[in-house]
């Protein structure tokens, strides 16, 4: 007989869509290991949104031709911290936000991710290289390289795998891409593992 155990779901985090780009969404309680590192820069904020991309494209008030053809050869890459007081669906609409539960293993996987793609100055803190567009947003060098084969939605895509969730980056370049399978995921009941007997 065939026994069905529930996988573990203690946290959720959030899938954020913005037309072209996603971000991920994580409860300050939930960021744990060394990216708690980042808390104290963010005093007031609930939860915290990390989105990543082409250095010159994402750090431009206005991005044009001159910064979206620099984004198609490979390049630095910087990642977003944006601290949100209110909920992730507050923020971007219920419409563009998937929360997706995972376990505590998963979101322990997540913020050691975040924390090796973010670039370490002297002290080894993250490097912050420029205000965001968002209030007490900050950007913040990357040790990853962006390109076209590896894309915001591509990183968005790997860390999903990385905590633990059905997604495969694999020829992710475009949102949809990503949404088309966490939209399931959220959707989804909780999956249960097979076991044996």
């Amino acid at each position: 007989m065939r026994r069905f155990v529930t996988i573990p779901r203690e946290e959720v985090i959030y899938v954020v869509a913005g037309g072209w780009h996603t971000e991920l969404a994580l409860p300050m309680s939930a960021i744990v290991g060394p990216l708690a590192a980042l808390k104290p820069s963010f005093t007031n904020a609930k939860y915290l949104v990390f989105g990543w991309g082409a250095h010159d494209y994402y750090m431009a008030e206005n991005p044009g031709i001159e910064e979206l053809l620099r984004a198609v050869v490979p390049g630095p890459a910087v990642m977003l911290v944006v601290p949100l007081e209110v909920s992730p669906e507050t923020f971007a609409g219920a419409a563009y936000t998937f929360a997706l539960p995972i376990s505590r293993d998963g979101v322990e996987r997540l913020s050691e991710l975040f924390w090796n793609d973010l670039a370490k100055d002297e002290q080894g803190m993250p490097r912050r290289i420029g205000a965001g567009p968002f209030p007490q947003s900050f950007f913040y060098a990357s040790t990853k390289t962006y390109d076209l084969t590896y894309t915001c939605n591509t990183w968005t895509a790997a860390a999903l795998r990385v905590a633990g969730l059905p997604v495969s980056e694999a020829g992710v370049v475009f949102a949809g891409q990503v949404l088309d399978q966490v939209r399931s995921l959220a959707e989804a009941p909780p999956p249960h593992v097979q076991s044996g007997r």
